[in-house]
């Protein structure tokens, strides 16, 4: 029987290419190690800082607040003549933030903490709105005759008198008119009726006979 050697591979060679596989992994490790995070936190806002940020200062919400520190977006929409926060530029955020929740909403909040794009868990009460902004049957009286909310077959509703329904109650003055943005009501008002009556048709139970 004939015999097939087998060819030893120098040991040289054998830890050479030992130390390639390694080289290759450390070099792996170090590009994808030191390259920047891109990624964002939910809803669009910047990734938290390390909770043992050494710069990070601490923030109790009082009425006399500074928001600017980290509501920088809504401070700017001030000097904006085309927002509704621009209209009110004189007043402070506590006149029309004067939900009790904005104490709980902000405890333990730091300045490495993310800023959310939208109120969450607190609201600006109707009532604060109308303080200022007469009663909504005097509202209704004004806009009596406005054309801003007309569905897909002809039908015109008041906005400031919609009908009485479950639905409605939720509605208050800044689901339409939105203080920290550019957008014209006509569309935050239209938006706000096509999420539910999403056939562009107002009257209920003529959609899906």
């Amino acid at each position: 029987m004939k015999m097939t050697s087998v060819k030893k591979v120098p040991a040289t060679k054998t830890i050479g290419v030992v130390m390639i596989v390694i080289m290759l992994f450390a070099l792996t490790a170090l590009v994808f190690g030191c390259v920047p995070s891109t990624e964002t936190g939910a809803k669009g806002n910047s990734p938290e800082a390390p909770a043992n940020d050494p710069y990070a200062v601490s923030f109790t919400w009082e009425t006399n607040a500074d928001c600017s520190v980290c509501h920088q977006k809504e401070h700017n929409s001030f000097a904006d003549a085309t927002t509704k926060a621009g209209v009110h530029s004189t007043l402070p955020c506590s006149t029309c933030h004067t939900d009790s929740a904005l104490s709980t909403v902000h405890k333990e909040v730091t300045s490495a903490s993310k800023t959310p794009i939208r109120l969450r868990s607190t609201k600006v009460e109707q009532a604060t709105c109308l303080n200022c902004h007469e009663n909504l049957e005097s509202l209704a009286q004004k806009s009596a005759g406005t054309t801003v909310l007309t569905d897909a077959k002809g039908t015109v509703v008041n906005p400031h008198a919609l009908p009485e329904t479950s639905d409605h109650a939720i509605i208050s003055c800044v689901s339409c008119h939105k203080m920290h943005t550019a957008e014209a009501v006509e569309k935050t008002a239209q938006d706000l009726c096509i999420s539910c009556h999403h056939e562009k048709v107002f009257t209920c139970y003529t959609c899906h006979d």
